[in-house]
């Protein structure tokens, strides 16, 4: 099964080759021509998928309200990871529905001028918010839950980023000790509750998440493979906001945005305490574990999705 799932996504007719460095271009042309351009049309064919869908579809909708789940699971190290999601747009801003963050904030800003209606109609903007509003999180989730309220050495905001598939979720990842677990869950949650009610997105804010995101881009750019994911679907029907304004314009986009577009971006996601899917993991020991008195460091927080107990 594993086999065929891989093959099915190698045919000829939909490959897509996105090529970033240093290089004379005729002859990466030729080496193209003749390694991939010689492979016949119809191979794999066999693997095709004639059954299901063709098209990328929505996420499917979480059930309402969200739930709690408690999870235990052995290790020798005490350590305890807390997660909050909920629904959020897709990267380029389409949310489960096909509605798009710029349908959205247009329609619920009924004082917006022909110039905020003119930013909001390009194609980066959802996905401008979007790269905004992580940084923004990350950074009122680490003043907060770790500076301020001293319950955790680790707490990152993610998006799911999916490109085709319209929707996807944003993800709250926090480690902790198995003692306040709970209450830096609890912190994560006033800390998203507060971005969108009662202490929004300051200009300070928007200005220092901008320069975080510009100075980001500048320097990712000095790479290959990052030309690479910025070039790779940009002519696909599949990723329609995706395109070559995509890259020209995006300084001149993220400079642009305001608080007002982010405050009501953040509207367009599962931010309600109803809306949100929590989780607490926690280790316990295994039975018969003999303590050798060593005395362990404490383990690195893991700075991907899985978090801590994933590592």
């Amino acid at each position: 099964d594993a086999k065929n799932a891989v093959m099915s996504q190698l045919l000829p007719s939909e490959l897509e080759i996105s090529v970033a460095g240093d290089f004379n271009v005729n002859d990466v042309l030729e080496m193209i021509f003749n390694y991939l351009g010689t492979v016949p049309a119809d191979a794999n064919s066999q693997y095709r998928v004639t059954e299901g869908p063709e098209e990328f579809g929505n996420v499917p909708p979480l059930r309402l309200p969200g739930e709690f789940l408690d999870l235990e699971l052995e290790d020798s190290d005490p350590r305890a990871v807390a997660y909050v999601a909920g629904a959020a747009p897709n990267l380029w801003g389409f949310l489960a529905d096909g509605s798009t963050v710029a349908q959205k904030v247009s329609v619920a800003d009924k004082r917006a001028s022909d110039y905020d209606k003119q930013r909001r109609a390009h194609p980066l903007f959802g996905n401008a918010a979007l790269a905004l509003i992580s940084e923004i999180a990350n950074r009122r989730l680490f003043s907060t839950v770790r500076e301020r309220k001293q319950l955790t050495y680790d707490a990152n905001f993610s998006l799911t980023g999916f490109e085709r598939m319209k929707g996807g979720w944003f993800l709250v990842t926090v480690t902790a000790s198995k003692e306040k677990a709970q209450r830096a869950l609890e912190a994560c949650k006033e800390t998203l509750e507060a971005l969108r009610t009662s202490n929004p997105i300051s200009p300070d804010n928007l200005e220092s998440a901008k320069r975080v995101v510009l100075n980001r881009h500048e320097g990712e750019l000095r790479t290959s493979s990052y030309w690479a994911t910025m070039m790779s679907g940009i002519q696909e029907e599949s990723v329609p906001l995706k395109g070559p304004l995509s890259v020209t314009d995006y300084h001149a986009v993220i400079e642009s945005m305001t608080t007002r577009d982010l405050q009501l971006t953040l509207e367009c996601m599962g931010l309600d305490d109803s809306e949100l899917y929590t989780a607490i993991g926690k280790t316990v020991q295994p039975e018969g574990l003999v303590d050798d008195g060593i005395v362990k460091a404490s383990p690195m927080a893991g700075m991907g999705r899985g978090g801590a107990l994933m590592n």
